[in-house]
């Protein structure tokens, strides 16, 4: 029995071992016909729909310093470009000399008006004592001039007499009067005066930066036709740029925007406080004011681009190199069930190498990172999920591409 046993098994050995290699050569054979695809899993993200902006940097508001007088030359300038001032500080001063010597001629001419005045009001008092007198005698002979005691003819003298004292005395009020007015125009003279020296001292009608200055020292205020100085109201900086007519229509003002600043690390906040009125007819273009939220160290003139957020929605989001484009449809390579399926997908936004995904994929859904020509519709793949870096090295590349299209065009 053990020899049958034996012989039976013995020739059953090398059939045995050879069909399990033409399994394991089979199964690899399977496995090798499973191509490995790289795939990133779909999600939803938030879409910002941005508009660049290109510009400089410049005083939200600009004040111009006029002299309020004209003729004296300047004598002093008191503040530089740069400088920060307050509301009120000096920034120039004028030669007063004239001013000065004007007033003293003035002080004098208050003198003698002053003295006019009074002997016109001793005038009057004097007036005043002979008008009573006349006065009294009138009313004393007229009494007696009905019991004979006085005569018609002496009671006209008398009245005559009072006549002339009223008289006078209107005259001494008149020259009273006129005396007090010669007084009050000299007053007034010198109040203009007074002012002609306080306006020579050019005062800052608002706190802020010195932008500009025209003044110099020696020069005559009629010889400026501009401003002796120019500040920046509460030195407060701004961004302004032209837009083209598309873009102009799409920005509203409360939009945030980050702008980068040449020389300065990172970008700085603001908000469109300023959309234009009107286009320009000639360039089809219209001005946008950026208030930023720090203006620190920022100084009007430099040389600024931004981006303005128009609007935020969320859809899939997708690396660019996963949509193929052909005859003007779009699809993605999806893989469902380790096999490639071709859907049509609709786009939204593109931007820095990615592409939004309106309708057409799903949150979850394995898309093929590279949508190239060597997959075929229902062909077996091995799926690998993409990892971050070789996103961002086929986003870099993407927008590299992007780019250099742009530039073609």
């Amino acid at each position: 029995m053990g020899r049958i046993y034996w012989s039976v098994l013995l020739p059953a050995q090398p059939v045995v071992g050879a069909l399990c290699f033409w399994l394991t050569f089979f199964a690899a054979c399977q496995s090798a016909e499973q191509l490995p695809v790289s795939v990133v899993i779909a999600k939803e993200d938030a879409v910002t729909r941005t508009i660049p902006v290109v510009g400089s940097l410049v005083a939200r508001e600009e004040v111009q310093v006029y002299p309020l007088i004209e003729g004296p030359a300047i004598e002093q300038v008191l503040v530089e470009v740069g400088q920060t001032i307050q509301k009120g500080e000096p920034l120039a001063r004028f030669d007063t000399t004239q001013a000065r010597m004007l007033l003293e001629k003035n002080s004098v001419s208050m003198s003698r008006a002053r003295a006019a005045v009074a002997v016109e009001e001793s005038k009057l008092e004097v007036a005043d004592v002979k008008l009573k007198e006349a006065l009294k005698v009138v009313e004393r002979n007229r009494a007696l001039q009905p019991k004979g005691a006085v005569s018609t003819q002496v009671l006209e003298e008398y009245e005559n007499a009072y006549a002339r004292a009223v008289a006078e005395r209107a005259l001494a009020q008149q020259s009273l009067v006129l005396a007090g007015a010669d007084a009050a125009l000299i007053g007034r003279e010198r109040k203009e005066i007074e002012l002609t020296i306080e306006r020579s001292t050019v005062r800052a009608p608002e706190s802020g930066l010195v932008l500009r200055r025209a003044a110099r020292v020696g020069a005559m205020t009629a010889d400026t036709s501009g401003p002796l100085f120019v500040i920046a109201r509460d030195a407060s900086i701004e961004f302004v740029a032209q837009v083209t007519e598309t873009s102009f229509v799409q920005l509203r003002e409360g939009m945030r925007a980050d702008i980068s600043v040449a020389g300065h690390d990172g970008t700085i906040s603001g908000v469109l406080r300023l959309n234009a009125a009107e286009l320009d007819p000639m360039t089809r273009s219209g001005e946008v004011r950026i208030a930023l939220d720090d203006a620190e160290g920022l100084k009007p003139g430099m040389f600024a681009r931004g981006i303005v957020q128009a609007s935020t929605r969320r859809n899939i989001v997708l690396p660019g190199s996963a949509v193929r484009t052909a005859s003007g449809a779009s699809s993605v390579f999806i893989v469902e069930n380790e096999a490639v399926v071709l859907r049509g997908v609709t786009l939204g936004a593109r931007q820095d190498g990615v592409v939004e995904i309106v309708d057409g994929i799903r949150d979850g859904d394995m898309v093929v990172l590279k949508s190239g020509g060597l997959l075929k519709v229902d062909e077996k793949v091995k799926p690998v999920v993409a990892t971050s870096g070789d996103l961002l090295a086929n986003r870099l590349a993407s927008s590299l591409m992007l780019r250099s299209m742009e530039i073609a065009r």
